[in-house]
């Protein structure tokens, strides 16, 4: 019989359905979080700084091309690379979203997330983008370690926050994908889409994969509830 039929045959009966209460991410990010992220964002700052400056003649030691990095071996570019950035406007448009991502990465997962994977997986998309190039192409910027954290978030916030329903979560996290990464309508040959795309694919995959590793953890954070209506 049809549920609704059965309802209104027996108004009786009642309504019991299941709610969720809390998750993972209802509680307090932890305590460090700011410190840690402030922390990590100033030695990406005084590291670009004395990059600008050419401090110890940081200007060309840092930076990397795909010819220093598999030609020459100089692998070491592609995470000191993460620390120098063009310009002013470049250094503040990566600064924003590195520690509002940072805060969240930290605060709700720890150390382990970020900083430690944030910055070995910005090496690797480094290491993937720089590759792809011709040889004199040179790649700056901490945007490749910025798009990791933001598709590691939007998988992990996806997958966790199931007091909404799985299609609010999508339309949530596309919606932020779309505002925070997708490219302007001018499009600027100076900055590489390509790394970004790069991260942001390893973000999800990498999100996804420490999902499945602490779920059990995960789990036992949601506290659901019956309602008996």
């Amino acid at each position: 019989m049809d549920p609704a039929v059965q309802l209104e045959a027996n108004p009786d009966v009642p309504v019991i359905y299941t709610v969720v209460r809390k998750t993972w991410l209802s509680r307090r990010p932890h305590a460090l979080a700011q410190v840690v992220t402030l922390g990590s964002l100033f030695v990406i700052i005084l590291a670009t700084v004395a990059q600008w400056n050419n401090f110890f003649g940081l200007a060309e030691l840092w930076p990397a091309t795909k010819s220093q990095v598999y030609a020459q071996g100089e692998y070491w570019r592609l995470w000191t690379t993460l620390l120098t950035h063009a310009d002013v406007g470049h250094l503040l448009a990566n600064s924003l979203l590195f520690y509002i991502l940072g805060y969240f990465l930290y605060g709700y997962f720890g150390g382990a997330l970020f900083p430690v994977w944030a910055w070995i997986m910005g090496g690797v998309t480094n290491a993937i983008s720089i590759y792809s190039y011709p040889p004199e192409v040179r790649l700056i910027g901490a945007s490749g370690v910025v798009s990791w954290m933001g598709g590691a978030w939007l998988v992990l916030y996806f997958l966790l926050n199931t007091q909404i329903s799985r299609t609010q979560r999508a339309l949530r996290s596309f919606g932020v994908a779309l505002m925070l990464f997708a490219p302007s309508e001018a499009f600027d040959p100076k900055i590489s889409y390509r790394t970004h795309l790069i991260g942001f694919a390893l973000g999800l995959l990498c999100g996804g994969v420490y999902y499945l590793w602490r779920k059990k953890e995960f789990d036992r954070a949601e506290w659901r509830e019956t309602v008996i209506d």
